[in-house]
């Protein structure tokens, strides 16, 4: 019992404390696990289809690019509508697209147009959930236990993200891919369960009424002009072209600095999945303090410059793995923090729309950033595209430095 008490007292689990936020974080369990085993199901299929690399990028842009053109309108929509309905209402259109593929395996024979049609459908419901979900979370807890409910948020993705598609992987070996879909959607339908319990969370009073174009563009205006706020979304931006871009370069990085086996990749990526639920439940035992959560910030970001530098060294595999761990934590860290920071500087009139910024860059920004870095890799070589990250990271630790005592 003694060491069972040690154990739980690593993590923190203040935020279930706040009975709106717990119903709200079993809810987001089921969510979340349904729109990534949907994602995988999805990139399966095509692939099974058509055994090209390049369909299953398409499709995987069908389900990303939804989130990078339309999430910001989706802000402005959550900045005007009651919260609870929002989710409720998402939740319910995610359910149904799962039956909908469901029912077309059922009756129909799926081809190449009708899966990436579909899934381009799921990812636009998908992109509308961020905002709503960001903006929910602070008016479910209070200041102090915020980093504590946004860390526990981010241990969801980053589990789900790893267990979803294991999940799904092993059910295809027992059950047709129709069924997995039916999963999906009850898993929503079980989300929408637990979400009515939540009060109504009415939109807050707007001085006057304006046009959703109008909406929009004040909310990139009040990020654009707010220097603290600008602040942190230059520092997601540099984390996703460090940090995230590497991670989505492990296929590359396992090549370059290992044997190139496929047990080599599959180890380095769970490390990866690893590293960013410790630096999830890390942010999630921190409090709403503005200046330590900038310090931490800072020093995640020199820390990822010192830890990429010994990857050049060529370690073991063992020792490259334990590497890309400390990275993804303190991604994550960066990320998250970022966030919370974004949080507790911005008032729920505006949320929707100040976060549906964060979300395009800290969702779009790694795609972009491991197209550039690859494209870089592809002329100057992978080691010389490290040491560009490597700069990157003392680049931005030393501009935050900078900034820190005026905030």
């Amino acid at each position: 019992m003694l060491y069972l008490n040690k154990l739980l007292s690593v993590f923190d689990f203040s935020s279930l404390k706040h009975i709106q936020y717990r119903h709200y974080f079993f809810a987001s369990w089921f969510s979340t696990l349904a729109v990534w085993m949907g994602r995988f199901m999805f990139g399966w299929l095509v692939w099974e289809q058509t055994e090209s690399f390049f369909w299953v990028g398409i499709i995987s842009s069908a389900l990303l690019i939804p989130t990078l053109i339309i999430t910001p309108f989706f802000g402005v929509v959550s900045d005007r509508i009651d919260l609870r309905k929002g989710m409720l209402i998402w939740l319910s259109c995610q359910s149904f697209v799962a039956f909908v593929a469901f029912c077309l395996f059922v009756f129909f024979s799926p081809n190449l147009f009708s899966l990436i049609s579909l899934g381009l459908i799921f990812g636009c419901v998908a992109s509308a959930g961020s905002p709503l979900r960001l903006s929910l979370i602070p008016r479910l807890v209070d200041q102090e236990t915020l980093p504590n409910a946004v860390g526990l948020g981010a241990i969801i993705f980053n589990s789900s993200r790893v267990i979803a598609p294991a999940i799904a992987a092993a059910l295809l070996t027992i059950i047709a891919p129709e069924y997995i879909f039916l999963i999906s959607a009850l898993s929503f339908a079980v989300a929408v369960l637990f979400n009515t319990r939540l009060s109504a969370l009415p939109p807050a009073k707007r001085e006057k009424k304006q046009s959703k174009l109008e909406d929009l563009v004040k909310g990139f205006r009040f990020a654009y002009q707010s220097e603290f706020i600008l602040l942190m979304l230059l520092m997601t931006l540099v984390n996703s072209q460090v940090g995230r871009a590497l991670m989505e370069l492990l296929p590359a990085l396992s090549g370059t600095f290992t044997q190139g086996q496929p047990h080599d990749l599959a180890v380095l990526t769970a490390c990866s999945g690893a590293g960013s639920i410790l630096g999830a439940l890390f942010i999630a035992r921190q409090k709403g303090e503005k200046q330590r959560l900038m310090k931490l910030i800072m020093a995640a970001m020199l820390g990822t410059a010192l830890t990429i530098a010994p990857i050049l060294l060529v370690p073991p595999v063992f020792i490259l793995g334990g590497l890309i761990c400390l990275i993804s934590l303190l991604m994550t860290v960066i990320g998250t923090g970022s966030q919370i920071l974004i949080q507790l500087s911005t008032h729920n009139e505006i949320r929707g729309r100040v976060m549906s910024i964060w979300i395009m860059i800290a969702l779009g920004g790694p795609a972009v950033g491991a197209f550039l870095m690859g494209a870089v890799a592809e002329f100057i070589g992978f080691n010389l595209m490290l040491v560009l990250m490597l700069m990157l990271s003392c680049i931005g630790s030393a501009w935050l430095w900078r900034k820190r005592k005026t905030h």
